[in-house]
């Protein structure tokens, strides 16, 4: 498995240069673009004595393997901290972890709103599944929007196992269906910290993960629709439970 990745979009790529969790190998501009932010783009990678090469639109829609690049690229190492990270260690020294586990998520825009939305609400550990689900391509990380920077992000295929580690440590674990009887909105004590897990539009968390939850909840739905875009969803139930683990401490 190759160890860099492409990164793509103004916004993403402006995150990515004013942090310092990867090792930036190349940019890479598009020949026809010279918008306000992609001289910002230019100038701070210029600061950090990165490599800066301009190349056609074709060619960068080639590299990114999407046209919607916004006319910046960077390619990207992984840091050593992320190549090093371990589970039990980020519960060892994690103070009320806020962890969201993502179960066969294929969609690369539903998988990149996820991580966004889990961003925004404080969540310190992403675990997904590596096989059955997209990886962490150019395309996530463009829809996440800076998303996975100052994130653990986990892909394994041994989510029960994680999911049993983390009752160990206390982790309240909430599985999210749309039959489940109890709603997200219940108030409920969270003693240290709590995991919230999602799956698939239309399959949903696998029924041998939802087994071993603490809680299984769901949205109320008051209209007519059936159900929530999944990263909706999401960032409701996230924020839902940080409040509960927040009246918890208090």
């Amino acid at each position: 498995m190759s160890d860099t990745n492409i990164i793509y979009g103004i916004h993403t790529c402006i995150a990515e240069l004013k942090s310092s969790s990867s090792i930036l190998l190349k940019l890479y501009i598009s020949s026809q673009s010279s918008s306000k932010n992609i001289l910002l783009i230019k100038d701070l990678a210029s600061k950090s004595n990165i490599e800066i090469e301009s190349i056609t639109k074709d060619k960068l829609s080639l590299l990114c393997q999407s046209s919607k690049h916004q006319g910046v690229a960077i390619e990207i190492k992984k840091s050593l901290k992320q190549q090093q990270f371990t589970l039990d260690k980020y519960l060892q020294t994690t103070d009320n972890p806020m962890i969201l586990i993502i179960d066969n998520v294929q969609d690369p825009h539903n998988l990149g709103a996820c991580i966004r939305s889990a961003n925004a609400s404080g969540v310190s550990l992403i675990v997904k599944r590596k096989t059955g689900s997209v990886g962490l391509t150019s395309t996530v990380q463009k829809v996440a929007s800076g998303g996975t920077k100052n994130i653990n992000i986990l892909e394994s295929n041994s989510i029960s196992e994680i999911i049993k580690k983390l009752k160990m440590y206390n982790i309240s674990v909430f599985g999210t269906s749309d039959s489940a009887k109890d709603s997200i909105f219940k108030k409920r004590a969270i003693d240290r910290g709590f995991a919230l897990i999602v799956g698939a539009e239309g399959n949903g968390v696998r029924p041998s993960i939802m087994k071993i939850c603490d809680y299984v909840v769901n949205i109320p739905i008051h209209g007519n629709v059936e159900c929530l875009n999944l990263s909706v969803a999401t960032g409701i139930c996230l924020y839902q439970l940080r409040e509960n683990l927040k009246n918890s401490l208090d």
